[in-house]
Formats: C-alpha cells, structure tokens, sequence
C-alpha cells in the first residue's frame, strides 16, 4: 500500500457519543484544532476521513477551515480526502446530518467511494484503507468497542502514531 506523503487520518465516535455540552464539545474543537495545525506545521499535508456524521464531520470541518488560513511566512497546502464506505451511506441519517455531509464531500480534494452498495465490513474495509494510506491517527475513542476501536487496534498494528482526543 503507497502511503501519500505524510498522511493523517481521522477516526471517532458518531455524534451521540461525543460530548453533549457546548462547552466540552468547544473543548474538543480546540485540541483538535491545534492537533492539526502541528501535524501541518510537522509536514503532514494530506487527511482522510470516513464521512460519517459525528467526529468525522467535525475533523472534515476543522480541516476545511485550516485549509482557509494561510500563514504568508509559511503557506502549506493541504489535501482533504473522504473515504465513502458506499454510496448511499447518508441514506437514513438525519436530514441536518446529510446536509452536513454532502456539503462537507463538495469542498474535498478527493472522494473516493469504496462500493456502490452496502456489504458486510464495508465500514471495516474503509477504516483499513485509511489507516493503510496515513502515518498518523487522530482519533476520539471513549475505550468502547465498535468501528473506532478496531481501527484503533488495526492502527497500533500498523505501528502508526495514534493521539487520542478523548485523553485530552
């Protein structure tokens, strides 16, 4: 598997399980937030991530809004890439959600839709491909099992470094 560059991506929890307060979720927003300007400034230039609502929409956005600043003394492009389980993933999410996300997948450098329909493992085979393609992992895992958790464990095999957000 070619790694592209220096590659990070994002893996978390969908929005029921992240912090319900405004003032915990802001919290998060700003460790993310300078997670990943250190990762730019450190030379990664490329993120993934799986495009479902929660985390991976709140890291997309945080990359977005990076992608905005230029520092004149030291201007860095970055690449945001979605990794689409399938093509209908959206399907059946909450009509705000959706919106989020199609807007979220028009302002990406890249799509790529691993199949056309649901299958069984399609979310597993699109957290290994992710990881397959980083050197870094940025994630918020609550230690719970599920889709976080095995892309957790399948980055440390893959000996990538792994900065967990919800230790933070």
């Amino acid at each position: 598997m070619q790694k592209q560059g220096k590659s990070l991506c994002f893996s978390g929890h969908r929005s029921e399980r992240l912090p319900q307060s405004n003032e915990e979720m802001e919290k998060l927003k700003l460790h993310l937030w300078e997670k990943v300007d250190k990762a730019i400034e450190n030379g990664i230039d490329t993120f993934y991530f799986g495009a479902c609502y929660g985390f991976d929409l709140l890291c997309a956005n945080v990359v977005l809004q990076r992608k905005r600043v230029i520092k004149l003394a030291d201007p860095k492009t970055i690449k945001l890439i979605a990794v689409v389980p399938f093509e209908e993933q959206a399907k059946n999410w909450k009509e705000s959600d959706r919106e989020i996300y199609y807007d979220t997948l028009a302002q990406c450098d890249e799509v790529i839709t691993l199949s056309t329909r649901y299958t069984q493992g399609c979310y597993h085979e699109r957290n290994r491909y992710m990881v397959d393609h980083s050197n870094k992992l940025i994630c918020y895992h609550d230690g719970s099992s599920g889709g976080t958790a095995y892309t957790v464990k399948y980055a440390e095999q893959k000996q990538l470094q792994i900065i967990n957000l919800y230790e933070a």
